[in-house]
């Protein structure tokens, strides 16, 4: 059997931790620059507010509301995040750690809903965060047990006998796995619900949706085809990090400034995630409204040797820039796509050159990190990232209550 815990409404979550006072206040928390609705309350979602929308078409309904709004502070989410998997693991042993706000674990056959709901009751006593548990047979019904969670209880087990009822009226597009296109291209031919995408014929299921498909279905009808550890996409295919500026500019040092800042983001996540680089993508754009929307510069290209380092893909990214670049154009966003990732392990050595493995170049990088999660975030950086708005705007933005000692809360007994 496997477990499922997900956090509800993780960001909004987060910020409501230290603000008790939000608690049943519609909270959204904004993506970069302060654009676009990225997480929503409960009484968010209830305004009819979707999930992506620009602030600014929704923002007089969320001021007639009396919505209060946070730039996101990924510092604090993380560190939030952190405190919940290692509480979680404490209590389950080794975990499967999915996303920031989610981790798989194993569980006895014989798992109660009781036995679900006092591990949700550690959780939440421990880490003051509020979690949903799902628990079945499989991965993938895990993940439909949790979402059923959070609609009740906050615990369920994910009986047969209940699924059986349940994926009558579970559409195809709610599945961990199937997603938005491949629900459609089942729709078209009449099979919406769980319980009509079971039912296929395995052939028919490999024909239209090859060997994944398969595994989602056989996952779906109770039987285990993913252990811990594995998913249905086990590698990303690219990892980006974008921004817009929150005015135009011209200037070179800006620009080289921003790529800067977004390889340090995307090589970090790279060497988070164990993973190499095998290409590159910079992007320097003009606003998409206006004289110059077509005199932006994307190019993409092969790096010499896969790899995670940041000044090896940060040289290449300048080069790129310095292409590209019109001193007439008013740049708007800048941004780095990594692509062709493959995990450290498979790093192959060249025929004709000697290439050196990813623990030889990455030295630097991995006291570099270390030196950030102790001290902050952007502690230690390249010396192109000069500051000068790569970041964005974030006029909302939170203490980090859990990882600055200025903004550690005072408390006051009397």
């Amino acid at each position: 059997m496997f477990g499922l815990m997900d956090c509800n409404n993780f960001f909004v979550s987060c910020e409501r931790l230290f603000r008790p006072d939000l608690l049943k206040r519609p909270v959204a928390v904004l993506s970069s620059n302060d654009g676009c609705i990225v997480a929503r309350s409960q009484e968010i979602k209830d305004l009819g507010i979707p999930m992506g929308v620009p602030y600014f078409q929704v923002k007089d309904t969320l001021t007639q509301a009396g919505a209060v709004l946070f730039s996101s502070n990924f510092t604090l989410y993380r560190d939030i995040s952190s405190r919940i998997m290692q509480t979680l693991e404490k209590e389950v042993g080794l975990c499967d750690i999915y996303s920031i706000d989610e981790a798989f674990f194993e569980v006895q056959a014989d798992c109660t809903e009781e036995e679900v709901l006092a591990l949700r009751s550690v959780i939440m006593k421990k880490t003051g965060m509020p979690v949903s548990i799902g628990v079945a047979s499989t991965k993938t019904l895990a993940k439909q047990a949790s979402s059923i969670a959070k609609k009740t209880t906050g615990a369920c087990v994910l009986r047969e006998e209940l699924w059986v009822e349940v994926m009558q009226t579970t559409p195809c597009g709610s599945v961990w796995g199937l997603g938005r296109k491949t629900s459609e291209k089942l729709a078209k031919q009449g099979i919406t619900t769980v319980a009509q995408f079971v039912a296929l014929n395995r052939a028919i299921v490999l024909k239209q949706l090859g060997v994944v498909g398969v595994r989602i279905q056989s996952e779906l009808q109770g039987t285990s085809v993913y252990s811990l550890g594995e998913h249905q996409e086990d590698v990303q295919q690219s990892i980006m990090s974008t921004r817009s500026f929150e005015k135009t500019t011209s200037k070179l040092q800006d620009l080289e400034s921003a790529v800067g800042y977004h390889v340090t983001e995307v090589t970090k996540k790279l060497r988070e995630k164990k993973l190499l680089a095998s290409s590159l993508t910079v992007m320097i754009l003009p606003s998409y409204h206006g004289d110059f929307f077509l005199k932006g510069g994307r190019e993409t290209i092969t790096l010499p040797v896969p790899t995670s380092n940041t000044s090896s893909i940060l040289k290449e990214a300048l080069t790129l820039i310095h292409t590209h670049y019109d001193t007439e154009v008013p740049y708007k966003k800048a941004g780095v796509v990594v692509g062709g990732l493959i995990p450290e392990y498979a790093q192959t050595q060249s025929l004709f050159t000697e290439v050196k493995t990813h623990k030889e170049t990455n030295a630097v990088d991995t006291v570099t990190d270390i030196l950030n999660v102790k001290f902050g975030m952007g502690t230690i950086h390249s010396g192109v990232v000069l500051g000068t708005g790569a970041r964005g705007s974030a006029k909302l933005r939170s203490k980090e209550y859990t990882t600055n000692w200025k903004d550690i809360p005072i408390i006051y007994a009397k």
